[in-house]
């Protein structure tokens, strides 16, 4: 913690002292201490000290004019040149080279004793560092205030900026703003969301926690993040502007910490009470959307008393998706540089899914209610205009690309309804999650299912249950499946792949990579051991009846 030079000229011991070069840097240039030195330099003056010199030691031009060079070089506040027996005035070599490198040089008087400049100057820096223990600890306590008595962390980031006089966000480790002060640059929120995605992509939500700073340029000036964290895990940022683009000396860089800290603890206690707070919301929300989803609210009355508690707009067209988290625990394990136990990681997880569920629908101006239950994330997302469906790929389209920015390794499998409209939650719940079962069995995961596009599969399965066609279907395809195991040749596939290509032979040959001679041999082949015609339409429509039940026993 230093003062200016302007200040230690301002002192009264400088009154008729004469400002020879380094006007320009008064008001910038940092004084952290000050000494007497007489030649030789070499290490006795320290960066950033003003200098005292009679010039006892400099015998003529030539000498006092490379003392003056040493000091500059030792990269001195200042020099102060006593006026008197040994240096009746400073030469204009001398002040050319003071002003060729913007070096501060001034004269004082023979009567002014060191001593009282030294006792002065360090009586000055030793008050401005107990003014900034008194800012730092007004600003300790007027924060816990704020906290307690719940202003918004908006409020806290103008008090903040006023106290340090520079730009502050506040921010959730999603990159969420939270609170930033009145006039904050653009281009700082819009820079620093930039530099947090980009370690989104590369560390995802779980970041090495950094106990110092990072750095990020904006158009006017410099910007420094300082992360929240509790224990190893990070819980938001702050960010603070209007920095230049000189580093911090390491004096400088301790002062910011200590201060910073005392901000993000503040801000940290904010963050747990905000948490507590939501969990309880959330969980009153969680088990009012469980209900809409199950049915199990028994009066339209009692549902919109219930969702006007809620904040919920209940009397909304709703469209439901249901999607499941795939390979939790492999993703989890992927993330190796987590700290926190599994089941710390997948609480927050859906958490945070249910939150960037809420966040994206409300980015698209669309209503929505989410929960999570039985290890699926229910939404219903408000239908603005048809298709509904493309509305819904839309969304998940944009739910897929922030998750993978905070859980790289996690993927996600859906299913969309094919009803919506008003008071069917129930209904589209189910279709849902009917498409999520058989889009997972079909496609595999992740996969993306609409209820509209399960026709033939819910037939399948509805046929499934017939043991008599199940029978029928058995004996029809069972030569083919034997005669396939032994001979190592699949014509359960040479039929689906013919009758797909609409019984065009070239077509179908090309497709496997076989001759069309072969091609047919395999045709014949079927038609023998199945007993059915590939000519004949009820035959063809047995078979891949048959067909498609053993598929989809097999799956």
């Amino acid at each position: 913690m230093g003062i200016t030079m302007q200040e230690v000229y301002s002192l009264p011991l400088f009154e008729h002292s004469i400002l020879c070069s380094g006007t320009e840097k008064m008001e910038t240039t940092v004084v952290k201490g000050v000494s007497v030195i007489e030649t030789p330099v070499e290490s006795f003056v320290r960066q950033d000290e003003f200098v005292l010199t009679s010039g006892v030691s400099c015998r003529d031009e030539d000498s006092f004019h490379q003392f003056v060079d040493e000091v500059i070089a030792a990269k001195a506040a200042g020099l102060a040149v006593a006026l008197g027996p040994y240096v009746k005035q400073i030469p204009a070599s001398v002040i050319e080279l003071a002003q060729a490198k913007q070096f501060i040089l001034l004269t004082v008087d023979w009567e002014v004793r060191f001593s009282d400049i030294l006792e002065a100057v360090f009586a000055r820096i030793h008050q401005r560092k107990r003014e900034n223990l008194e800012k730092i600890e007004a600003l300790r306590k007027s924060l816990l205030h704020y906290i307690l008595s719940g202003q918004s962390l908006h409020t806290v980031a103008d008090h903040v900026a006023s106290t340090l006089t520079c730009d502050i966000l506040i921010a959730d480790k999603r990159g969420v703003i939270l609170g930033k002060s009145k006039a904050v640059h653009p281009d700082l929120q819009e820079k620093w969301l930039v530099f947090l995605h980009k370690q989104l992509v590369d560390d995802g939500i779980y970041q090495h926690v950094n106990s110092g700073f990072d750095w990020l340029a904006y158009k006017d000036g410099y910007a420094l993040q300082l992360t929240i964290h509790s224990g190893a895990a990070i819980q938001g940022y702050i960010v603070v502007g209007g920095f230049g683009e000189e580093p911090f000396s390491e004096e400088e860089h301790q002062e910011w910490v200590s201060l910073l800290e005392h901000v993000a603890t503040a801000v940290a206690i904010h963050f747990f009470h905000q948490q507590a707070a939501k969990e309880t919301e959330w969980r009153l929300r969680d088990d009012f959307v469980w209900e809409l989803s199950r049915g199990a609210i028994a009066t339209k009355e009692a549902m919109l008393s219930r969702a006007k508690s809620l904040s919920y707009q209940i009397n909304l067209p709703y469209l439901a998706l249901v999607a499941k988290a795939e390979q939790v625990e492999q993703a989890f394990q992927a993330a190796s540089h987590v700290t926190i136990s599994f089941d710390h990681w997948l609480h927050e997880c859906i958490r945070y899914m249910e939150e960037e569920a809420e966040s994206i629908a409300k980015s698209m101006a669309l209503k929505s209610m989410v929960t999570y239950q039985q290890q699926e994330l229910i939404i219903f997302l408000e239908i603005t205009h048809e298709p509904a469906s493309s509305q819904a790929m839309i969304y998940i389209k944009k739910f897929t690309e922030r998750l993978q920015l905070l859980y790289p390794s996690l993927t996600l499998s859906w299913g969309i309804a094919k009803q919506y409209g008003y008071s069917c939650f129930h209904t589209s719940y189910l279709e849902a999650k009917r498409a999520l079962e058989i889009g997972r069995k079909r496609k595999g995961i992740p996969s993306i299912s609409t209820f509209s596009d399960t026709k033939v599969d819910r037939i399948l399965e509805s046929i499934y249950q017939n043991n008599e066609l199940l029978e029928i279907t058995g004996s029809i395809l069972t030569a083919l499946l034997r005669y396939s195991e032994e001979r190592q040749i699949d014509l359960l596939h040479t039929f689906t792949t013919y009758h797909r290509n609409r019984q065009n032979v070239s077509q179908t040959a090309r497709e496997l990579n076989l001759h069309r001679q072969s091609l047919l041999y395999r045709l014949r082949k079927i038609e023998s051991l199945t007993g059915c015609s590939l000519d004949d339409a009820d035959d063809l429509f047995l078979l891949d009846l048959s067909t498609r039940l053993w598929l989809y026993d097999g799956e």
